[in-house]
């Protein structure tokens, strides 16, 4: 009862983190990856006479950005073509000084990028959406005291609350560290609403069998005993998950630090909002109609 009793601090919080967020994407903008806008990546790894430091200075006018992956590779990123990077590069890195191989080179157009964007959108969106629709069909049984549509719309409340903060923790990741929206990110929010959603969703079914039993007649205390009996899981369940993702950012590849990042903030803010944002939400509803 804790939680219920003081709902109006958690759910404060959420929204808190929602408009700060917000705040962080007007302020310094979202950098999209060549994913969504088109360019070329270049992976080099240096073979002999490993330099310490590369000079771009000088490239930066060519809109090319680079960055170190490890002890001997580097990644170079513009959003000019192959054709246009590659004599740029070996003039401006190499210069006959350093041995060195492209390991890696992606190259995305720019209608291509602009489709990726699009589909990742929809994608999003889709997905829910469909939350939506699944959640009501199934809490149809338990309309009293409230209505089944109203757990699909505060899962869709939430879930949005869910992906809105890990970007906005991604756009400082993006200012200080160079961490670019790309498909990757797409994905760890995909990643995201379905683990979330499944954490609302035991709660929630929690609260429909209680109320299903009769035992309770106070839809708060309702509400506090479900939180009750699931809390234990729902932190157990992130915690062995949150584990794994962080083994993952420290000993994966470079490539998929962010992602890994991502989803440990994502299933850290996904946690807090089915405990302590969803259900409250719930019993404001209830007593707001």
């Amino acid at each position: 009862m804790f939680i219920v009793k003081y709902k109006s601090i958690f759910i404060g919080l959420a929204v808190v983190l929602v408009l700060t967020s917000f705040a962080l994407m007007a302020k310094f903008g979202i950098r999209q990856g060549v994913d969504f806008t088109g360019g070329t990546v270049i992976e080099t790894r240096y073979v002999a006479d490993m330099p310490e430091t590369i000079d771009v200075a000088g490239l930066q006018a060519q809109d090319i950005r680079s960055f170190k992956t490890g002890t001997s590779t580097y990644k170079f990123i513009s959003t000019k073509s192959y054709d246009e990077l590659r004599p740029v590069l070996i003039e401006a890195v190499a210069q006959g000084k350093y041995i060195y191989e492209e390991t890696q080179v992606n190259t995305v157009g720019p209608t291509l990028g602009l489709e990726l964007k699009r589909k990742a959108g929809i994608a999003i969106a889709v997905v829910v959406l469909a939350i939506l629709a699944f959640i009501a069909f199934s809490f149809r049984e338990v309309s009293r005291p409230v209505s089944s549509w109203k757990y699909g719309v505060i899962a869709m409340v939430t879930l949005l609350h869910d992906i809105i903060v890990p970007t906005g923790v991604y756009v400082l990741l993006s200012y200080y560290f160079g961490a670019e929206i790309d498909t990757l990110f797409v994905i760890a929010l995909l990643t995201i609403l379905g683990i979330s959603i499944s954490d609302k969703i035991v709660v929630f079914d929690r609260i429909r069998e209680n109320l299903k039993s009769g035992n309770i007649k106070n839809f708060d205390d309702v509400v506090g005993v479900s939180l009750k009996q699931t809390f234990t899981r729902s932190i157990n369940t992130s915690v062995t998950v949150i584990l794994a993702l962080v083994a993952l950012f420290y000993f994966g590849p470079e490539a998929t630090k962010f992602f890994a990042l991502t989803l440990t903030i994502g299933m850290i803010v996904g946690t807090y909002s089915s405990i302590f944002v969803a259900s409250p939400l719930l019993t404001v509803w209830n007593k707001g109609k």
